[in-house]
């Protein structure tokens, strides 16, 4: 696929005083920001290598533009739907910021060149950029490359290498940089690029989202009941994240049970590619033991970030009476790419990818 270096605009770290609370507030006032001159404008068109440290994980990736075509044309995989509306609203806040503030987070299969080159880059140079979040125990490093012989090698590295990247976070952001470029094309002011932050798969993790329903009238027993077709049950002393695909925790009133989905009941789904626990949640618990048919459209269905853990998760479903949690395992990231290649489409909130960058780290303003 294509990389392209691009004129970005970067934070002058001086003027801010704390980095959890200005990042935080990026995305809602960052045309302040930008006029107050929280910002610089780099003049040279450049490449940045990003490391993102947390307690025992270093992620190392790079922040570049990528081309529209490579995602019309099927070279950046998607994997799940986008909702118009949602496009809408981001259109109107490009507009209103005129730049693009939090790239497209895209994985691709660890290629060992590639990594070994941004890894060169880390070792013999100092980083443009070190941003420590206190409030989180992680700290970006990002690293500006603008030798043109640098950057012809890794743009050849990645058109060589990398015949395809799969979305990890920014669906969104992706279908709505594609229907920029079709209106630009219309009045003749042509932007195909768009920002994106390479990961290799190797170095993101994929956390579950876990799912909360409220105002579940049942009893215990009754809920018990209802499960009993789909799982093996197992009464828990307290709270126990999955250790596998197809286990599952509940959650229900003060109450704790493991659930495994029944062998033979999973033999309907032999023919599939893939069978994803939040396909069977949504497929198979949702309507038939909930009567619900439209996930998109349920307001008593809540989505949890697996990452939080499942004392955050049990806390959220005991804020309120009636609420029932279940635990999911996180998906698998080669059943991810095997159906994005098979042009299939994930649940909604099947996986939340760790780490993504935040906004306003790197900036790309859009061409006037």
């Amino acid at each position: 696929m294509r990389i392209n270096p691009f004129r970005a605009l970067l934070p002058h770290l001086e003027k801010i005083k704390s980095n959890d609370t200005f990042f935080a507030a990026v995305k809602e006032e960052f045309p302040r920001f930008a006029q107050t001159a929280y910002f610089e404008s780099r003049e040279i068109p450049a490449l940045y290598l990003c490391s993102i440290q947390s307690v025992g994980h270093r992620a190392l990736g790079l922040v570049a533009c990528a081309h529209v075509q490579d995602y019309l044309q099927g070279a950046i995989k998607r994997h799940e739907n986008t909702i118009p509306a949602k496009e809408e609203v981001q259109i109107r806040l490009w507009k209103e910021q005129m730049a693009m503030i939090k790239p497209v987070l895209l994985a691709y299969p660890s290629v060992p060149a590639i990594e070994a080159w941004m890894q060169n880059v880390a070792n013999k140079q100092a980083p443009h950029l070190e941003i420590p979040f206190p409030a989180e125990e992680q700290t970006y490093q990002i690293w500006e490359i603008t030798d043109p012989i640098e950057l012809q090698y890794i743009q050849e590295l990645f058109t060589a290498f990398v015949p395809r990247s799969y979305i990890a976070d920014g669906h969104h952001r992706c279908s709505s940089s594609a229907i920029l470029y079709e209106q630009t094309l219309i009045h003749g002011n042509v932007d195909p690029d768009f920002l994106v932050a390479l990961f290799p798969s190797n170095h993101l993790n994929i956390q579950a989202f876990h799912r909360i329903l409220e105002e579940v009238s049942w009893t215990v027993d009754e809920l018990l009941k209802k499960l009993e077709p789909y799982f093996d049950i197992e009464a828990r002393t307290s709270a126990v994240l999955p250790s596998q695909k197809f286990e599952w925790g509940l959650l229900v009133e003060n109450q704790a049970f493991r659930l495994t989905w029944r062998r033979d009941f999973l033999e309907h789904y032999h023919w599939e590619k893939a069978i994803l626990d939040t396909q069977l949640f949504n497929e198979v618990i949702l309507p038939n033991v909930f009567d619900i048919v439209n996930v998109r459209q349920e307001p008593r269905l809540i989505y949890v970030e697996g990452g939080k853990g499942m004392a955050h998760l049990q806390h959220v479903q005991q804020l309120k009476p009636q609420r029932v949690a279940f635990a999911l395992y996180p998906v698998n990231l080669q059943e991810m790419m095997l159906l994005a290649d098979h042009d299939q489409a994930l649940p909604p909130k099947s996986t939340w990818f760790e780490p993504r960058m935040k906004n306003g780290v790197v900036v790309r303003p859009f061409p006037i």
